[in-house]
């Protein structure tokens, strides 16, 4: 079975561009005459093919009204010579008109045009979109894509009324769509941090919103006209950016109106005013058709359609997150209430065997994707018809890497802090990829979750970030290992140069002044290493630090740092104990000693 990635779409915005790709389907159409008379033509004359063939087999593809294969869809990746310099390699790729211009030989002439086709990458978003909006059907056992009746109607449609009323219909039917429409029916005006928040299955890496507070400091603090700039169009989470990409769609037909939101947050001791220019509200119409989504007008509920992979994005064990989620599913799809042991005891009976609290956090999941899981006294019940979603035959294993097994064994045990914050854990285990938002959500944990006093920092000649409480304060290094962390000399030295910044504070030293972003109160300073595991001579490479300092420190790991942050917010330590306990050159572990 292919690996397929449907059901979450960041990307692609044009509807027009997805009504073309969905045209090719369409023998006679417009779009499909089109690609056939004129766009293959011109990109085998400007040999602009990845193989010759390709040619005659696209063309014999389109004339034969079939199933299309993904990968003759799709196309290949661009492989050793780059993406800009890839050559079309899938239908998809030629259905889509690239942005920039640039200079062609076609029949012996240059001609200057926009590029002809796209990468594997952008034919890929919209052909996963238009399979989680229904409008394509794919088969997993042949790994190919059909149109479907809602598809054809699609492409048929003339006015821009009949087209949106077919868009519309499509989006109901994409769970993430009534989550959107939801939160902003409950709540109002929303910003797209505030949506992404309550996106998603917020205690995965996949699922990640940049905290509201964190951005506004950071923009309300930097002069820069290009930081500002950057801030406003890169910085975002995945599901805050799935979250914005919805909010486009719906303002497209009218069901959601843009207007930048003013938000007034307070970190670090400071209050800060932010217009946020990407928030939304939703309309009347917009009100009229969620009512429709839920069967709470004359319109039945609309069903939703729910591939499998939208039940995991990008977490270590994906495979087996979507066969439970699956399970949980199939067992209330007959509408019946049913018990968190209920489920948990049926799960057993599949062979899947997990704690209540994962029980719990699936269906919070489940409910934060847009299904309508009402919960009434104790009880879970399914009022979603689903479509789509195809039970697992054979069981999926749970992979035994330490990320899974930890994150497992914490789990367990956290009653008092949000469980979106085991995603530390994900992100200690991920590697350099994943270090900013190991930086950010460390800084959210310690200050929107526990009450300390603290600034994520990061970038050149600063650390990742600071926190503190009262008198004391830390000064924080993030390190995301897959394999466990070693502090190697050149880390010691960093940790070094930071401290005795710190200790100096001289801005000859370093101009950017980072400590001056510990309270005026902090007197007694200390550091950490904050990693997935540690290797090596850690006490050595603690002591040494001390030595040319004189300041004391400790490592940490993710998981430490989740009990340790459940214990002060169940109030068992203090903020204050917490902190003195960072003076033992050698690593925290909870519960302490």
């Amino acid at each position: 079975m292919a690996n397929r990635t449907f059901g979450w779409v960041q990307n692609p915005a044009s509807t027009e561009t997805l009504r073309d790709i969905l045209s090719m389907f369409v023998p006679g159409s417009q779009f499909h005459s089109y690609m056939v008379k004129e766009r293959l033509p011109l990109l085998a004359s400007a040999n602009l093919f990845k193989s010759e063939n390709l040619y005659l087999d696209f063309q014999k593809i389109l004339r034969a009204s079939s199933p299309i294969p993904y990968d003759i869809l799709k196309g290949q990746g661009a492989g050793e010579e780059g993406r800009p310099k890839a050559k079309c390699s899938g239908l998809a790729q030629a259905a889509v008109t690239g942005q920039k211009y640039k200079e062609y030989v076609i029949d012996g002439r240059k001609i200057r045009m926009k590029k002809p086709y796209t990468d594997d990458w952008s034919a890929d978003g919209f052909l996963r979109w238009a399979v989680s909006l229904g409008f394509l059907d794919y088969s997993y056992s042949e790994d190919t894509c059909s149109i479907t009746p809602l598809g054809t109607k699609f492409v048929k449609a003339q006015s821009e009324k009949e087209k949106n009323e077919i868009l519309g219909r499509a989006f109901l039917s994409y769970p993430p769509v009534c989550r959107v429409l939801g939160l902003l029916k409950e709540y109002g005006h929303l910003t797209k941090f505030e949506i992404g928040a309550n996106l998603g299955f917020t205690d995965e890496a996949g699922f990640t919103s940049f905290p509201q507070n964190i951005w506004v400091q950071a923009y309300e603090e930097t002069s820069c006209s290009e930081d500002k700039k950057n801030l406003r169009s890169d910085v975002e989470g995945s599901s805050d950016k799935y979250a914005r990409m919805i909010c486009g769609w719906l303002e497209a037909i009218g069901w959601v109106s843009k207007r930048p939101k003013m938000v007034t947050e307070r970190i670090g001791g400071k209050t800060y005013h932010c217009e946020i220019p990407f928030a939304f509200e939703i309309t009347g119409a917009g009100i009229i058709n969620y009512r429709k989504a839920l069967g709470l007008s004359k319109a039945p509920r609309t069903p939703k359609i729910v591939y499998r992979e939208m039940l995991a994005s990008k977490a270590p064990n994906a495979n087996y997150l979507r066969m439970r989620r699956s399970l949980i599913l199939c067992f209330l799809e007959n509408h019946v209430s049913k018990s968190a042991n209920e489920i948990r005891d049926y799960l057993a009976t599949q062979g899947v065997v997990e704690d209540l609290t994962v029980i719990k956090d699936d269906l919070a999941g489940l409910i934060n994707i847009g299904l309508d899981i009402e919960y009434l006294n104790g009880q879970y019940k399914l009022k979603d018809k689903i479509l789509k979603l195809i039970p697992y035959i054979h069981k999926e294993a749970k992979e035994n890497i330490d990320a899974v097994l930890i994150k497992d064994r914490a789990r367990a045990k956290l009653n008092h802090i949000d469980h979106k914050y085991l995603t530390l854990i994900d992100f200690a285990f991920s590697g350099k990829g994943k270090s900013l938002d190991f930086e950010v959500y460390t800084i959210d944990l310690l200050v929107n979750e526990l009450s300390f006093q603290g600034k994520h920092l990061g970038g050149s000649r600063k650390p990742d970030g600071i926190f503190y409480y009262l008198e004391r304060g830390v000064i924080i290094d993030n390190k995301a290992y897959s394999k466990g962390f070693t502090i190697s000399r050149h880390m010691a030295d960093e940790m070094i140069r930071y401290v005795q910044e710190n200790n100096d504070r001289n801005p000859e030293r370093n101009p950017n002044q980072w400590w001056l972003n510990f309270g005026n109160d902090v007197s007694q300073f200390n550091y950490v290493f904050l990693s997935s595991t540690f290797r090596g001579e850690v006490e050595y490479m603690l002591d040494n630090i001390k030595q040319s300092t004189g300041i004391d420190g400790c490592v940490l790991t993710a998981e430490n740092l989740l009990y340790f942050a459940d214990a002060i917010k169940g109030g068992i330590i203090s903020n204050s104990d917490f902190l003195s306990k960072f003076a033992i050159n050698r690593e925290l572990e909870y519960p302490l000693n």
